[in-house]
């Protein structure tokens, strides 16, 4: 049954009906319904996910509508990669979000596509942007109005899956002459259930856990800024936006203990995980100011600073069980408190001026990240907590990268080359403060690490016609580890589990290089070629017996080839198709010590497809799916195939400034996780799945001046050059 469906999802029509040349006057009756924005356009080598134009879009966050994206994965540890690459970086209005791992799970969840406009998907981007990033960059655009008096919209849903949700948000724009006002607001309450299970085979036994998670974190999204336009060429503005994610959560594992020859139970261990007390924040303020004068010069500078708290505090409660899972054999309780400071940095100023058939770009940047990281781990005790030192530290890990760019770009003809070359000098510094197992006394670890790399870029582009548009793109890149990654200590993640940092852990770098061909509105096509080396990804050795430790390493090197083909067209004015298929062979090559070495190898095929009708005037049906054959992440876990598919409609009310939105998100459950890895004796799967299947009901209105905002876009170049200044 899935497989008809995705075949009828992955169907595109062969050729578009003609108009007839007497039908000028029904043309021009439909031109309302033609011009509108598609849900996804390809443009300038990127990829726009117009979010506001998505149906079943409705309702989720900003992590959720990564994995619709076309060429966009999100594995089953949150880690994003876009077109078959990781190391990709996530942008919030134009600027880094530097967060990482758990902490931009934490950030995405809580952007609510109320208050997203569009995803932008950029794959090879030039030295203009930071190098950080092998995988590309995505840029999540936030709703921001310019037209003139008061305006906005207010949107509240509820969902219905395992457990109820409601979501709500509100945007703001007050725009009166020189000076503009905006803000928007948005929460997402309920409960997220999540089931998982992890089986191992290590050392003749056979470990199998299984995991029910409830996730009570609610998101709540904000943000406040005003621009000033000083005259013609001069604009200042401050901005404000805050992400805030509390509220409490709770892990049921059953952990069953078998002999691996003959099957038999031996033992069994049940874990509680009380997160009683969870509060992570991201706050970020910026000022900046732009020049532009009619000659075409841009001069534009942002000062930022920004902040990232989490306040985590959770109680552990081990109890060992015989096999008849009755008889009590042993128990203890920890009591942990991890808390983490990320203090943020940031000055950059950029310029660009038209010269003769083309353009100069320059620009310098500087950021400095401190990250303060503390875990208190306490023994509990006869309802009393006693500070274990032993599993207790400390790690403060400072990070400061200054760069500088220039790049110019051609024309001549239908040709045009762009070159660029960027400098970063990454200077980090880190110090672990614990207490050794073995003496007892305090230690400290130092990490210390400066490095100037050099980033170079180029696109040559020929255009024989408006039609047709192809080119050649190579650039350099690199992946720093995370803080999380470099910190050394040892952290028990259950009994017979635990994580450590490694802080000898490299940076890795790639190269790539994208042969292109734009088909302006049609089709789009790339193919390229990764490279990457000293790979770092996080490996899994046994320790004492059934234990099992994970580490990240730089493992090895790793090729890429990717095939990447994007249409959107329109078979009838009231149906249109936007499909994009990925298909990549990766290769990696592993080494993780003298003796143990792996070569792993994989085809794989992603398809994103997006069906919308206009059942007539005022409704709108979507049918969208995502299907991805089987792959390889983590280094060397193997997964298998997974789909979705998801289903909506809406209907404008009250005048057209209302809409009601019901839609089921993904309809067949099918969104579930499954990874293997066999290797060097050590054999284990994970699989599970989270509350995705919902239907979803909401309402929202838009107020105020809202015609004559759209008249001001169409007729003002200005103003739409206004949203550069965040």
């Amino acid at each position: 049954m899935h497989k008809f469906i995705l075949l009828v999802l992955a169907s595109l029509p062969t050729c578009v009906t003609a108009q007839k040349k007497d039908s000028t006057i029904k043309e021009l009756k439909a031109i309302s319904i033609v011009s509108k924005k598609k849900t996804v356009e390809f443009k300038d080598g990127k990829v726009v996910y117009n979010v506001s134009n998505s149906v079943n879009a409705m309702g989720s966050n900003a992590l959720e509508l990564l994995k619709r994206s076309p060429g966009v994965m999100v594995d089953p540890t949150n880690n994003i990669s876009l077109n078959g690459k990781s190391g990709v970086t996530v942008y919030i209005d134009g600027k880094p979000s530097y967060m990482q791992g758990d902490a931009l799970a934490a950030l995405l969840k809580s952007l609510q596509s109320a208050n997203i406009y569009s995803i932008e998907l950029l794959p090879n981007p030039s030295s203009k942007y930071d190098a950080a990033g092998s995988g590309g960059i995505i840029n999540i655009r936030l709703k921001k109005n310019t037209a003139s008096g008061l305006n906005g919209d207010v949107a509240a849903g509820i969902h219905f899956g395992q457990t109820p949700k409601t979501e709500g948000a509100l945007n703001l724009n007050y725009r009166t002459g020189k000076f503009n006002l905006y803000g928007n607001y948005n929460h997402y309450f309920g409960y997220h259930n999540m089931e998982y299970d992890f089986y191992r085979i290590q050392e003749g036994e056979i470990i199998d856990n299984r995991t029910r998670d409830v996730d009570m974190r609610n998101p709540v999204n904000f943000k406040l800024g005003a621009d000033y336009n000083i005259n013609s060429r001069h604009t200042v503005g401050v901005m404000m936006n805050a992400n805030l994610y509390f509220g409490p959560g709770m892990t049921n594992t059953t952990t069953y203990l078998s002999d691996a020859a003959t099957g038999q139970l031996t033992s069994m261990l049940k874990a509680t995980n009380d997160y009683y007390s969870q509060k992570q924040n991201w706050k970020n303020y910026n000022v900046n100011y732009q020049y532009k004068d009619t000659s075409g010069r841009l001069f534009t500078t942002d000062l930022d600073y920004g902040y990232y708290r989490a306040r985590i505090k959770n109680i552990l409660y081990n109890h060992f069980l015989k096999a008849d899972s009755v008889t009590e054999t042993d128990q203890y309780t920890l009591r942990t408190f991890n808390n983490s400071d990320i203090n943020i940095y940031g000055i950059k100023a950029d310029y660009e001026q038209p010269v003769q058939r083309g353009k100069i770009y320059a620009g310098v940047k500087a950021n400095a990240v401190a990250s303060d990281n503390r875990v208190q781990i306490f023994d509990v005790k006869d309802r009393k907590d006693y500070l274990n030192e032993s599993k207790s530290n400390t790690f403060r890990y400072d990070e400061k990268v200054y760069a500088a760019y220039a790049m110019a770009d051609q024309q001549w003809g239908k040709w045009k080359l762009q070159a660029g070359l960027r400098l970063e000098q990454t200077v980090a510094d880190g110090v672990l403060h614990a207490k050794s197992l073995a003496t007892g006394k305090d230690t400290s670890q130092q990490v210390n690490n400066r490095y100037l790399d050099f980033f170079p870029s180029m696109q040559l582009s020929f255009r024989p016609s408006e039609l047709h548009h192809f080119s050649l793109l190579y650039n350099r890149k690199i992946d720093r580890p995370t803080y999380t990654d470099l910190n050394p200590f040892s952290y028990q993640l259950d009994e017979l589990s635990s994580w450590q940092g490694n802080a000898f852990l490299r940076p890795q770098y790639s190269n790539s290089v994208t042969v292109g061909y734009n088909a302006t509105g049609i089709l789009s096509a790339s193919l390229t070629y990764t490279h990457r080396r000293d790979m770092f990804v996080p490996v899994s050795d046994s320790i004492n017996g059934n234990k099992m430790v994970m580490t990240p390493k730089n493992v090895g090197s790793q090729h890429l080839l990717a095939l990447n083909l994007s249409s959107s067209v329109s078979p009838l004015l009231w149906w249109s198709i936007s499909a994009n298929v990925n298909a990549f062979y990766k290769q990696n090559l592993i080494t993780f010590d003298e003796r143990r070495h792996a070569r792993l190898s994989v085809n794989t095929v992603q398809l994103n497809v997006q069906q919308v009708f206009d059942l007539d005037k005022k409704t709108q049906a979507e049918i969208s799916g995502n299907y991805q054959s089987p792959d390889i992440y983590g280094g060397f876990q193997r997964s298998k195939h997974n789909w979705q598919l998801n289903v909506g409609v809406q209907r404008k009310v009250l005048k057209d400034q209302g809409t009601v939105r019901i839609g089921i998100n993904d309809l067949f459950q099918t969104a579930r996780w499954y990874g293997v890895r066999d290797f060097d004796g050590l054999y284990y799967r994970n699989k599970g799945y989270e509350d995705s299947r919902q239907l979803r009901i909401g309402f929202s209105y838009r107020f105020g001046n809202v015609k004559l905002a759209r008249a001001r876009e169409r007729s003002s170049g200005l103003e739409s050059e206004s949203r550069r200044v965040k």
